[in-house]
């Protein structure tokens, strides 16, 4: 009888370590390695027949020989499998991304009652639950009257013309996925002229009926699960809502018609940075940095404040909303954004399976195109004070204070805090103490007193993690560059296989590899802590060197410098440059004053310099 343990493996061979998620790869065995197996299956059925010692030892010889061959044949199949890899037919690409991401395991699901949910079924349901919980208003703490009605009703807006929605559609992303409808963007790049019109007829009829349609508002949820997490728990996925493409498409055009309204009724505050155009996240940190810096040079006390706001999109309160919508937009538009944040409907797709109807009672709508504008209008009116800064992108907050007597800091902040207090109990908004963070930035070893918000204290940290970037109190990019680079050796763990000098991939394919990869995982941000001394650029910059060395097979005697100028790629330190100076040159004409006075023209670099370090405005001179 044959033995299946005999037969040659069809896998990939295990070296490298992360050959498995090559997945299967041809396996063309010779006539050597097939008898070399007949040999072994004979010896062994001869060995079992004579229980001789000589007839083991032949045995074990051809085995072993068997072993050796199959090895050498993997490894050459490896290597040609990983020879043929091209950016051109995306090989390259599958192979690593099978290599940097892990496939979901399944997992049952914990109820409630602690029971579990297996089949789909039942998941679908299970998350069904917890997302009816989810999109509900906070209990009301502190009423406010919304039962103001619209006086009178204006006239109907300018229409949209045909062109309008052939421009959108022209826009529209080609990989977005598609409502319950399954229409999809590639069904609408091409349209007729008669559905164009047909589709301008329907979307200026909502703007005459200030009706949104029904069917629009119903939505199919995919949970995605949180990788940090526990798969167990229902409140370790994200829920993505995928809508009808027809209802983003009208979101747009209302949008490009909402927008001039707010900008010119000043309705979003300079300090809010989220979703406007020509707002980044990195000019929100330059921000936050620039006073850190200054109080660090005038010896003062900087104390910030980084609340956590919980389920900040899923608990937006509608009838606070529309409250807030009434006094800024004309009654036609009103009307519709009433009607599209109610009676709206999702079911919870997991697998084939559909969960029962969830009614959205709270919540800005999720994958929606205006969700993010509704969010801004909602917390526009967030409390301010001339004691303290404010910084905002979307629903990130800093709240910073500068002095020279910390108490004063701390008594600053607590009143900012108070006033955050009666307006989220008014609005119905939680804040987690718990996720929140206090720093005290300073060169000082005193620390500010402690902070609390509903009586309960604001835990302190050395550092924090705000709009990616991590502030430690000494502004000295530390932990920033420190994480960055754990985060690359483990991506470069993963990829290599592929990067080795004994990797068969060619120099072009890992260069490819190396900054399509690799270098995005760093440059974010470098405008700002591009600035920090040597030791901690030097983190990064040793990574970029190691790597080019290894992807080149270098001898000892080329240096990196050669290296980077043969193959064109500039330093860590370049890269801060070049990024900085760009990215300051549209800062004094910028329309917001909180970003124009960043600009070192009209921002001269007050107080005196006292410590010896670099601030971002350095790299312009250098």
């Amino acid at each position: 009888m044959t033995n299946r343990s005999d037969l040659p493996k069809f896998d990939p061979p295990p070296p490298p370590s992360s050959a498995q998620h090559f997945g299967k790869l041809p396996q063309l065995f010779s006539h050597k390695i097939f008898r070399l197996i007949t040999a072994k299956r004979r010896a062994r059925s001869r060995w079992q027949r004579s229980r001789y010692p000589s007839d083991r030892q032949h045995y074990d010889s051809i085995a072993n020989e068997l072993r050796n061959v199959l090895s050498c044949h993997r490894s050459a199949s490896y290597d040609k499998y990983v020879s043929s890899l091209s950016e051109h037919d995306k090989s390259l690409w599958r192979a690593t991304k099978r290599l940097l991401h892990y496939p979901n395991v399944s997992s049952p699901l914990r109820r409630a009652d602690n029971s579990w949910a297996r089949s789909d079924e039942e998941k679908a349901e299970t998350f069904a639950s917890h997302l009816r919980l989810m999109f509900q208003p906070l209990p009301d703490s502190d009423p406010v009257n919304t039962s103001r009605v619209v006086e009178f009703l204006d006239f109907p807006p300018p229409p949209f013309t045909p062109s309008d929605v052939s421009f959108q559609i022209s826009r529209l992303p080609t990989q977005k996925s598609p409502g319950y409808d399954l229409i999809t963007s590639q069904v609408l790049k091409n349209p007729p002229r008669r559905a164009i019109i047909f589709l301008t007829y329907l979307y200026n009829s909502i703007l005459r009926t200030s009706y949104f349609p029904l069917l629009w508002k119903f939505a199919h949820i995919k949970m995605i699960p949180k990788p940090p997490k526990i798969l167990i728990e229902p409140s370790s996925y994200r829920p993505i809502s995928l809508l009808p493409l027809l209802s983003k498409l009208f979101e747009k055009l209302l949008l490009k018609r909402l927008f001039p309204i707010l900008e010119t009724q000043t309705a979003i505050p300079n300090h809010q940075f989220g979703f406007r155009h020509h707002h980044s996240t990195v000019r929100q940190c330059f921000r936050v940095g620039d006073q850190i810096s200054f109080a660090l040079e005038k010896k003062e006390y900087c104390g910030g404040l980084f609340p956590d706001v919980a389920q900040a999109f899923d608990r937006v309160w509608h009838p606070g909303l529309l409250f807030k919508l009434k006094r800024i937009l004309p009654s036609t538009y009103y009307l519709i954004l009433q009607s599209y944040l109610t009676n709206r409907y999702s079911v919870v797709c997991h697998g084939e399976k559909l969960s029962g109807y969830i009614q959205i009672k709270a919540s800005v709508p999720q994958g929606s195109v205006l969700g993010p504008l509704l969010y801004l209008v909602y917390t526009a009116d967030i409390p301010t004070q001339t004691s303290t800064s404010m910084a905002t992108f979307a629903d990130d907050i800093c709240i910073l204070s500068s002095h020279p007597d910390p108490n004063s800091v701390s008594l600053s902040l607590q009143n900012h805090l108070n006033r955050l207090e009666l307006w989220c109990k008014r609005w119905r908004i939680k804040i987690n103490q718990t996720k929140s963070a206090h720093v005290t930035f300073s060169l000082r070893r005193q620390e500010c007193p402690p902070v609390t918000f509903d009586n309960v204290p604001i835990p302190p940290a050395n550092h924090v993690r705000y709009l990616g970037m991590y502030l430690d109190k000494r502004q000295t990019w530390n932990p920033h560059t420190r994480l960055k680079r754990l985060a690359l050796n483990r991506k470069y763990g993963l990829l290599r296989s592929l990067l080795n000098r004994k990797s068969k991939l060619t120099t072009h394919n890992k260069l490819t590899i190396y900054k399509s990869i690799l270098k995005p995982t760093w440059p974010y941000g470098i405008e700002l802590w591009g600035s920090a001394k040597k030791s901690n650029i030097d983190k990064i910059q040793s990574f970029q060197s190691k790597t080019l060395r290894t992807i080149l097979d270098a001898p000892w005697y080329v240096s990196n410098r050669t290296i980077h100028n043969d193959l064109n790629i500039p330093t860590v330190y370049k890269v801060a440059q070049t990024r900085f100076r760009s990215f300051h040159t549209n800062l004094e004409a910028h329309p917001n004053p909180l970003i124009s006075a960043l600009s070192s023209h009209t921002h001269p670099l007050n107080p005196p310099r006292r410590l010896k370090r670099r601030w971002p405005r350095d790299l312009l001179g250098e």
